[in-house]
């Protein structure tokens, strides 16, 4: 498939929304904003096509390496999505745990006192 470099000014709020997307579809350790943004915004240019035309326009599907892309980001979003379950369980037990700790220092102290 040939392709040609496309430049455009974008407004921080949609290359949020946009880098967003691209973590959970595409995401990239080595860029800085941790995607693939090319492959994020062919994605939504393509689904915005198919949106807003009257059916006239049909883009053909990628070949193959769609579905294996398709795989590699199901594993990649199960791993993800593993990790924010982790981050959430910590964010929300080590208050809990923190105030068992104080409690706990606290009878310490009056049984040593």
């Amino acid at each position: 498939m040939a392709s040609t470099s496309l430049t455009f000014r974008c407004p921080d709020e949609v290359l949020e929304a946009i880098d967003n997307l691209g973590k959970e579809r595409y995401p990239a350790a080595n860029t800085k904003h941790g995607c693939d943004r090319s492959k994020t915004l062919i994605d939504i240019m393509r689904a915005g096509i198919e949106a807003l035309n009257d059916g006239s326009v049909v883009l053909p599907a990628p070949a193959e390496a769609r579905q294996q892309s398709s795989d590699v980001r199901q594993s990649l979003s199960d791993s993800s999505l593993e990790a924010r379950i982790t981050e959430i369980v910590q964010r929300q037990t080590e208050p809990l745990f923190a105030e068992k700790f104080a409690v706990i220092e606290e009878r310490l102290e009056k049984l040593s006192a």
